[in-house]
């Protein structure tokens, strides 16, 4: 059990022990700029927390194409907009310190890292990340970012005014959708696939996710950039449950007789989905809290909803 303080090539040693480590990783850190991947060279089954926000892409500090490099090499990305940390939970080490992932880090700024092999101190460390691993973003999102990269404008972070930061994770819209399985008429037929060719348009996904998509009638309330959980009525008692999907498309509202239809197009994780009275057990929670259509507003809930689906290293 040791403990060191680095303040001299942070990022080779790093790298090497990413490099060398044959487990998977974890890691939460506020930026991740060009040439990220190869410098926290993360193995597959790995979870990384960044800032991906808006403001974090303008201004160039997250390089969407790096977080892609790592995607296509299955590792999990989570974006946490007001993340400030820099932890970093390689094989039974922990390194928590100043440093960000770019090339202004470890070729142009003084850093400081502490090192530990402390039980208590990796345990925590790893228990951190894990606690933020809550919006996955899917490969459609980071294609969406990477129109909006910037590459950062002279030897800082990027250009933009300070933000306030706040210990609680600044998360989308994640909301619940009860579902049913109905039939559906040529009509509502034909515009759903006219939309799923919108949705598939172009796209190449990792095998680790897959497109799903649901029926909604009336005023369609969901967006893209919503974060949906499907509860799906299966008929004779099954209900399940569905990983979190990030909404990729809506389709226009179709007239069907006295009916308005919409098609929601979503990608989410491969991920079997789980019987509503599993997940109800593992959350703590009654079943009929999974029950309720729309907007989930207490923090807390939510939270415990994306992590049922979060990391599990």
């Amino acid at each position: 059990m040791t403990t060191a303080f680095l303040s001299q090539d942070v990022w080779p040693e790093m790298t090497t022990a990413v490099r060398a480590t044959k487990t998977s990783c974890l890691a939460a850190v506020a930026y991740f700029g060009e040439g990220a991947s190869k410098r926290l060279p993360l193995p597959s089954g790995s979870s990384l927390v960044v800032d991906a926000s808006d403001h974090a892409v303008g201004c160039g500090q997250t390089c969407p194409a790096e977080l892609e490099s790592l995607l296509k090499h299955s590792v999990r990305i989570f974006s946490v907009p007001n993340l400030h940390a820099r932890v970093f939970v390689v094989a039974k080490t922990a390194y928590v310190g100043s440093a960000n992932v770019s090339k202004t880090s470890a070729e142009q700024l003084i850093e400081a890292v502490v090192r530990s092999t402390d039980p208590s101190v990796v345990r925590a460390a790893r228990q951190f990340v894990k606690d933020n691993c809550l919006h996955e973003l899917s490969p459609e999102v980071l294609k969406r970012l990477k129109a909006i990269y910037r590459p950062p404008q002279g030897g800082g972070g990027g250009k933009g005014s300070a933000k306030k930061t706040s210990n609680r994770p600044v998360l989308p819209r994640v909301l619940l959708a009860q579902l049913q399985l109905v039939d559906w008429s040529d009509r509502e037929q034909q515009h759903h696939d006219e939309g799923l060719a919108v949705a598939n348009k172009q796209r190449k996904h990792p095998r680790t996710w897959e497109t799903d998509d649901f029926r909604q009638l009336g005023k369609c309330k969901y967006q893209r950039g919503d974060v949906i959980i499907q509860v799906t009525d299966e008929g004779h008692g099954k209900m399940l449950v569905a990983a979190p999907g990030n909404v990729i498309h809506v389709t226009p509202p179709l007239h069907e007789g006295s009916k308005i239809v919409s098609f929601v197009y979503l990608e989410r994780p491969a991920r079997k989905r789980r019987q509503l009275k599993a997940v109800a057990k593992s959350l703590g929670c009654a079943q009929k809290a999974l029950r309720r259509d729309g907007v989930i507003q207490k923090l807390t809930f939510k939270k415990a909803l994306l992590k049922a689906w979060g990391t599990t290293l």
